[in-house]
């Protein structure tokens, strides 16, 4: 597995990095929704202020770092002790 790839499943995974955790695929979903949606305005002509997308990025990491934040101890720790 390339280096890239790995650095992507160890950010989107558990403590035990087996995991697929839904909380994360979410939050790099919606950051990337998010920067999609800003560039595809700006491609158009049409792009927010700096403001408005630090805003909304704001927004995408506050929520989604508070939940992860309160389902951290559910996680599986992969048998280590």
């Amino acid at each position: 597995m390339t280096p890239l790839l790995q650095a992507i499943r160890h950010a989107l995974t558990g403590k035990d990095n087996t995991t697929w955790d839904l909380g994360r695929i979410s939050w790099a979903s919606s950051f990337l929704a998010v920067v999609g949606h800003e560039a595809l305005q700006q491609w158009k002509g049409k792009g927010s202020s700096v403001r408005d997308f630090a805003i909304a990025l704001a927004a995408v990491a506050a929520a989604h770092g508070a939940a992860l934040g309160l389902k951290g101890k559910t996680e599986p720790d992969g048998g280590a002790q």
